[in-house]
């Protein structure tokens, strides 16, 4: 999608976004992706400080090889000698600014670097107030600092006008190294055919359409080529309008920076391209929330919420002999070092409970499945991206892997569930069965002592009856029972009948209580992976969804 209309202000700060995405993501790990990063920034600094300098001024630069006549042409324009021409080579070492009108500049020149300014000769042609006009030292200089110099001085001007000779007009170096690279740039560059009053007409027009052939092969095949001589004044005229035109427009430096912007996210895409990353479905999750529960032993703590259930219900419910007995069997829970005592609970239940478990380690298969499950995930958000930004997205899965095993055995052992206080009605059952204890040992007592006075030959105490029971249809007449058997017998069938009461109630409590505790250790689970993991993958999914957005933006 493109949006030729966006302001440069969205353009610059999309480049900003990118680069500011991609710094710490890259590292400095890749020269390409060093280099496209220090070329944008770059630009955005240009941007900024061009941005504060003389709107009302365009600066225009003639750049060129050896010999092209630059000094020539930027003489006759400004309608005097300005700098000096020979045939010594490089005869411009240092640049010097040409100024049309009275409007100072001298800020824009401090910043350009020009320490030496000249007023044109004043012209009719008002549209040329606040060109300035720069002739910049040679590209192929064999001086260090010349060539340096016209580069750091190209990258600052508002547009270039090539200016070529017929002899060198086709140097592979000028169209590989200075304009290919400036494919963006066609509205603000501008290509001089000088020297023409050295050919034939017909030769000239033969070499300016070549000229232009090669400009197009080069990306720039809206640039126009004007046939001048600075020597004989041909075509002056025309590239005095040309350059009129331009100033009058003011429109140079806004396009100027639209395309340094666009050619520094090329180069951005080019060296590290922005892919789309992939997504994470709640398949994924709930995969690895899956795998991660087995590694932390959700399983296992459910069922031993359930085993610490019933156990305490037979503590606590259970006949008082069995309870007794039961003593000698751990509780499921405390073998985990789980579970508190009711004593020991906080007064708040949103008081959180710390603990650490003993729960033995997941088994080395259940550990490779969760490991798996994570590399799945990263696959999974990597999407079609490649180099850094795959690397960067895989790694976003498995960057907290270590946190993982400690996370989830305090996730999981520090939920309510797993420390829940003992159902209310274990005490109503806990009563009857002393009840009926009681009964069965008063029965016990009772018949001991009537069998102690029978041994005795003593007189036999009076003993209670109950009954006997009239016969009614159809069960027949029952013969009366002494009250000490009745105890006994109704003691211990009541006790008998109310522990398998408990133990029915204990089952469904306990299936309830460990569907509840994997519900609620799943949860757990699941905020340990967003947390540790899915909050993770989904930023760095994030960033390089904002890195593809802001270098299509900027490339617009």
């Amino acid at each position: 999608m493109r949006r030729r209309n966006l302001a440069l202000t969205d353009r610059i700060g999309a480049l900003g976004e990118a680069v500011e995405v991609l710094g710490p993501v890259a590292g400095p790990g890749d020269p390409a992706i060093s280099t496209a990063l220090t070329g944008a920034e770059g630009v955005l600094q240009r941007a900024a400080e061009r941005g504060g300098l003389s709107a009302a001024h365009t600066v225009v630069a003639l750049a060129g090889a050896t010999g092209s006549g630059k000094s020539s042409l930027t003489n006759a324009l400004a309608g005097q000698e300005v700098t000096a021409v020979g045939a010594r080579r490089p005869t411009t070492g240092h640049p010097v600014a040409v100024v049309w009108g009275t409007e100072p500049s001298g800020a824009l020149l401090d910043w350009l670097g020009i320490t030496r300014r000249v007023d044109a000769v004043p012209t009719s042609d008002v549209r040329l107030d606040g060109l300035v006009l720069v002739d910049l030292p040679d590209i192929d200089s064999v001086k260090t600092d010349h060539h340096d110099r016209a580069a750091r001085l190209a990258e600052r001007v508002d547009m270039l006008v090539w200016v070529l000779d017929p002899q060198k007009y086709g140097d592979a170096v000028v169209h590989q190294q200075y304009l290919r690279p400036m494919a963006r740039h066609a509205e603000v560059t501008l290509a001089v055919l000088n020297q023409v009053d050295t050919l034939a007409p017909a030769d000239a027009r033969q070499v300016i359409g070549d000229l232009g052939a090669k400009l197009a092969d080069d990306g720039l095949s809206g640039v126009a080529v004007l046939g001048v001589s600075a020597l004989t004044g041909a075509g002056l005229p025309d590239l005095r309008r040309r350059l009129g035109d331009v100033v009058a427009r003011r429109a140079a430096v806004q396009a100027r920076l639209t395309a340094d912007v666009a050619t520094a996210a090329d180069r951005l895409a080019q060296a590290c391209p922005a892919a789309t990353p992939g997504r994470i479905t709640r398949a994924d999750q709930r995969h690895l929330v899956d795998r991660l529960s087995e590694a932390g032993g959700v399983e296992m703590v459910a069922a031993a919420v359930a085993g610490s259930y019933r156990y305490r219900a037979r503590q606590r419910a259970g006949w008082p002999v069995t309870r007794w007995l039961g003593r000698f069997r751990p509780d499921p829970l405390r073998r985990l070092h789980l579970g508190r005592p009711a004593s020991e609970m906080p007064v708040s239940q949103q008081e959180p409970i710390v603990t650490v478990s003993s729960a033995p380690p997941a088994t080395p298969a259940i550990r490779s499945q969760a490991a798996t499950a994570l590399r799945r995930l990263a696959e999974a958000s990597a999407g079609e991206t490649t180099g850094v930004w795959r690397d960067h997205l895989r790694e976003g899965a498995m960057a907290r892997i270590d946190d993982l095993p400690d996370a989830l055995d305090a996730a999981i052992s520090s939920r309510r569930s797993v420390h829940e206080r003992d159902p209310r009605w274990f005490a109503v059952p806990s009563v009857l069965q002393w009840l009926w204890f009681a009964a069965a040992m008063t029965g016990a007592l009772w018949l001991g002592v009537i069998a102690g006075v029978r041994y005795l030959g003593l007189p036999l105490p009076w003993t209670p009856q109950l009954g006997p029971v009239p016969a009614q249809d159809p069960w027949p007449a029952l013969p009366a029972l002494p009250w000490p058997t009745v105890l006994l017998v109704a003691g211990l069938v009541l006790g008998v009948i109310t522990s398998v009461g408990v133990w029915l109630a204990a089952r469904i409590g306990a299936a309830r209580r460990r569907r509840r505790t994997r519900a609620e250790l799943g949860r757990a689970v699941e905020r340990v992976a967003e947390h540790l993991v899915l909050a993770e993958v989904r930023a760095r999914i994030d960033t390089a969804e904002r890195y593809a957005r802001a270098v299509e933006l900027a490339r617009t």
